[in-house]
């Protein structure tokens, strides 16, 4: 709980502390509040949400996205933090100070690749550009409870696929199967150990406008669960047969791996697909890593680096001195154009479908019934102006 006597100053520099940390952790922790306050579903995806916008038991969607507007870039924040006002900087230390747990770790990228080594993967898959421990305390409840679970059983590690909008939840209170909307194969929290398999759930979303990880980006979460058979349900992989002069041929992975895996994936045969863990405890759940896929759509004249060094490029920004900040405000859009942008499938069906309706209507014996009537009301005017005219 907050002391009342902590003044605005030692709020900011808790905030700027915080930043001069791990000012990419941050910046993730950031675009995941920014998303989840723009999502049109924000009532269940942000939460917790911040006191202070909380005025007689509603929450005030629209003033918080007002004070967002306000916060410049993270790499700006240094020199930017002492002109901010009062709710903005209250509002930053909410995110970053009081929030902090789980604590957010950048991983180097030297290290990406030990990582992705917990939950080897048959079929290819694209790498993150970014990587985050995800670090609870010894007294956290949900790992005190993961600890002795795991005490009993072996662990391993799989991936969780979601959207965007939806980490800023997963981070603090952990997966829950009663949000999970996908119960193909029963009840759960759903993971795979195929990496390809949980983007298909990831789709790219929209993020903070200012992040230097990316306007646009996807997340996937690394998960250790506890390998409990009475909660947790999977399929054993299928182990070659030894050959005649009694070596054993590998797994198949690159030549059929992506295309058995997705197949298996989308229609299960009938039975719980290879790969697939269904976990049916939440205690038996922890997230570990967050992987990120983060793309900008809009040019960065500051940005000059590949993608390939993308990450040296972030680095290098975060270790740039103290400069003025030289972000311009813009207008917020609207809710109704950031749903609009959220949800493009559905706009595009909605679209397809009203235009069959339409080209229906014209085709029909109705339509032909208007448009003889409209020429016949347009021909009474035209003689009715005409006669008037004579006269």
């Amino acid at each position: 709980m907050e002391l009342p006597t902590m003044s605005i100053e030692a709020k900011r520099l808790l905030v700027l502390k915080t930043i001069i940390h791990d000012p990419a952790a941050a910046d993730l922790r950031l675009s995941l509040f920014f998303s989840a306050a723009k999502s049109f579903r924000y009532d269940s995806c942000l939460q917790p949400f911040p006191p202070d916008f909380i005025i007689n038991n509603e929450k005030s969607i629209d003033q918080l996205c007002r004070v967002l507007e306000t916060i410049p870039p993270v790499a700006d924040l240094q020199a930017g933090l002492a002109g901010l006002d009062e709710q903005a900087v209250v509002l930053l230390h909410w995110i970053l100070c009081r929030q902090a747990r789980p604590a957010l770790r950048t991983v180097p990228k030297a290290h990406h690749d030990e990582v992705l080594g917990k939950c080897p993967c048959y079929a290819k898959y694209a790498l993150p550009s970014h990587i985050f421990e995800v670090l609870y305390r010894e007294n956290n409840s949900s790992e005190r409870a993961f600890q002795e679970h795991a005490t009993e059983f072996r662990t391993r590690h799989a991936f969780h696929g979601s959207r965007l909008f939806n980490f800023h939840s997963i981070l603090h209170y952990g997966l829950q199967q009663h949000l999970n909307k996908v119960s193909l194969f029963g009840e759960g929290i759903y993971l795979s150990a195929e990496l390809q398999v949980s983007q298909m759930f990831s789709p790219n979303g929209s993020g903070w406008n200012r992040s230097t990880l990316g306007t646009h980006l996807a997340c996937i979460a690394l998960c250790e669960y506890v390998d409990n058979p009475n909660y947790v349900k999977s399929q054993e992989e299928t182990q070659p047969l030894p050959t005649d002069d009694g070596t054993t041929p590998p797994a198949s992975s690159s030549s059929d791996g992506p295309s058995s895996i997705m197949t298996a994936s989308l229609t299960g045969n009938g039975s719980f697909p290879e790969r697939y863990i269904l976990v049916k405890n939440n205690e038996l759940v922890q997230v570990r890593y967050l992987l990120l896929y983060g793309t900008t759509k809009e040019s960065n004249n500051n940005n000059t680096a590949t993608s390939a060094g993308s990450q040296s490029a972030v680095d290098a920004l975060y270790a740039l001195p103290v400069r003025q900040p030289s972000y311009q405000m813009r207008h917020p859009p609207s809710r109704f154009v950031q749903w609009i942008a959220n949800n493009k499938g559905f706009v595009l069906i909605g679209g397809y479908v009203g235009l069959l309706l339409i080209v229906g209507f014209i085709n029909s014996r109705n339509a032909h019934f208007v448009k003889e009537m409209f020429l016949q009301k347009l021909n009474h005017v035209y003689n009715v102006v005409l006669g008037y005219r004579g006269k």
